[in-house]
C-alpha cells in the first residue's frame, strides 16, 4: 500500500494551524504541525479572502519546508457559523458482501435526493450507522454478508455564499479543497469515546470570536448552534471600560487571566495592576472579565436548552482559547451548568500547542474517510458546483512520522469518562 499525504488546515477567526500527516496501513502518521496568527476572519466568517489567502498559503508553505512533503489537495475546517445539520437515511442493494462501492453509491444517492434551496450546499456527510438486513451495526461494516443496506446519515449543510469563498481563496495557488468540515464535529474524533458517545453529551468550543456548539446522542450529531461572541469581547470590554488600545487590553488579559481573581481578594496590594505604562483598576479587571464569562456561558446553557434535548445531557466538555484559562474558570462553570462540565485546558491534553488540536482532528477525521470508502473520487459536496471532487490521494515516499498526539488525548478522556 502507497502512503498518502493528508493535509489540513483549520480556518479560525484568531489562529490558522495546518497539518500534514501520511496515511499508512494501521494508523494515521502526523508528519509536523503549524499555526500562525489569522486574517480576514470574523466571527468564524470569511470577510477578506486576499488577506486571509496570503496567511493560508504561507503557513502552507511553511509546512512544506518543515516536513519535505508538497500538499495539493486541502482538507479545510471552518465555523458552524452559518452552517446547519439535518439527519436522513438512505437504502442501497448489496452483493453477497458489502463493499465500499456500496457506500459510496450511498452517500451519492443521499445526496442526490435532499432537496436544497437555492442558496445551500452539503459540505460534508457523516455516517451515524448501518442497517444491515435489519440488524443495527455502528462500525466494521465492510464484506458483511447481505442484501439490503441501510445507512443512517447526517447531512452538514452551509450558505453557498460563503463556501465559495473558500474555493475562491484558494484559486491560482496550487493548492485545491478536498473536503470541509465543521471544525465542532470532528472535535468528536478528540473527545468522544466508546465510553461517553452512548450519551448525549455537548461539545462547545469557545473561541477568540465565536463560540461552537455541538450535541451528540449516541455518537450522532443532533444539533449545531453557533453564537458570535468569546475571547474578543472580553478584551474590546477591557480596552473600553479601562479606556486603552485593543492590543494592550489584550495583553493585560494574558498576563493576568491566570491569577486575576487572587489579585482582587488581595488588599495588600495596590489598587491598580500594571503592564508597562497601562493600568487598571483591580476592581475594574475583576468585573469586566468575571461579567462577560458569566454572558458567555449563560448563551451557551440558554442553545442547549433550546435544543430540546438539555434533560438528557449527561455532560458538557468546554475547550478552546477563549476563556478555559483563566483563574476561577471551574468556579464559574459550576454557577452556570447544573450538569456536569469538564473545562479542559492546555496542560489537559499533554501536548506542547492544543492550538493545533483541532486540525490534527481533521486530519484523523480524513483517515477514517480513507480507510472506508478507499477515496476513489468520493463526491460528497457541492451540488452547487459538481465539477469540485474530493479525491484526497496524494502518494508519498521515503518520509518519517512524529508522534501518535490523538491516541495521547484519547487516552485522557478514557481516563475522565
Amino acid at each position: 500500500m502507497q502512503q498518502e499525504i493528508i493535509t489540513s488546515l483549520d480556518f479560525g477567526t484568531q489562529k490558522l494551524s495546518a497539518t500534514v500527516a501520511i496515511r499508512e496501513k494501521d494508523e494515521l502518521k502526523i508528519l509536523g504541525v503549524q499555526s500562525c496568527k489569522s486574517a480576514g476572519i470574523e466571527k468564524g466568517l470569511l470577510l477578506d479572502i486576499d488577506k486571509c489567502r496570503d496567511v493560508a498559503v504561507s503557513l502552507l508553505k511553511d509546512l512544506e519546508k518543515k516536513t519535505t512533503v508538497k500538499s495539493e489537495r486541502i482538507s479545510i475546517g471552518i465555523s458552524s457559523n452559518k452552517v446547519r445539520i439535518t439527519e436522513v437515511s438512505t437504502v442501497v442493494n448489496i452483493q453477497e458482501k458489502v463493499t465500499s462501492a456500496d457506500i459510496r453509491k450511498a452517500l451519492k444517492n443521499a445526496q442526490r435526493d435532499f432537496i436544497l434551496s437555492d442558496d445551500e450546499c452539503i459540505v460534508d456527510v457523516l455516517i451515524n450507522f448501518y442497517i444491515l438486513d435489519n440488524k443495527v451495526i455502528r462500525k466494521d461494516i465492510l464484506n458483511w454478508k447481505g442484501s439490503k443496506l441501510e445507512i443512517n446519515l447526517t447531512l452538514v449543510i452551509a450558505a453557498k455564499s460563503e463556501i465559495e469563498k473558500y474555493y475562491e481563496l484558494f484559486r491560482k495557488t496550487g493548492y485545491n479543497i478536498g473536503s470541509i468540515k465543521l471544525n465542532i464535529l470532528v472535535g468528536k474524533q478528540v473527545f468522544l469515546n466508546e465510553k461517553n458517545s452512548m450519551e448525549s453529551i455537548v461539545i462547545a468550543d469557545i473561541g477568540a470570536g465565536t463560540t461552537d456548539i455541538a450535541l451528540f446522542t449516541d455518537g450522532i450529531p443532533k444539533s449545531i448552534n453557533s453564537i458570535p461572541i468569546g475571547g474578543r469581547n472580553i478584551t474590546k470590554d477591557l480596552a473600553i471600560c479601562g479606556k486603552f488600545s485593543f492590543l494592550k487590553a489584550d495583553n493585560m488579559k494574558k498576563i493576568y487571566s491566570s491569577n486575576y481573581k487572587a489579585l482582587y481578594l488581595d488588599n495588600s496590594l495596590e489598587e491598580e495592576i500594571e503592564v508597562g505604562t497601562t493600568k487598571v483598576s483591580r476592581k475594574l479587571f475583576y468585573e469586566v472579565v468575571n461579567a462577560r464569562i458569566e454572558e458567555i456561558l449563560s448563551h451557551i446553557n440558554i442553545k442547549l436548552k433550546n435544543t430540546g434535548h438539555y434533560d438528557r445531557i449527561c455532560s458538557i466538555i468546554l475547550y478552546g482559547d477563549g476563556v478555559n484559562y483563566f483563574e476561577d474558570i471551574d468556579e464559574i462553570v459550576r454557577k452556570i451548568f447544573k450538569i456536569k462540565t469538564k473545562v479542559i485546558r492546555k496542560n489537559d491534553l499533554g501536548i506542547k500547542n492544543s492550538e493545533n488540536i483541532t486540525s490534527m482532528a481533521i486530519a484523523k477525521e480524513v483517515y477514517d474517510r480513507l480507510n472506508l470508502l478507499e477515496d476513489d473520487n468520493i463526491i460528497l459536496t457541492n451540488k452547487h458546483n459538481d465539477n469540485k471532487v474530493i479525491n484526497e490521494k496524494e502518494h508519498l515516499h521515503n518520509n518519517e512520522g512524529e508522534n501518535h498526539i490523538l491516541k495521547k488525548v484519547k487516552v485522557f478522556f478514557d481516563k475522565i469518562f
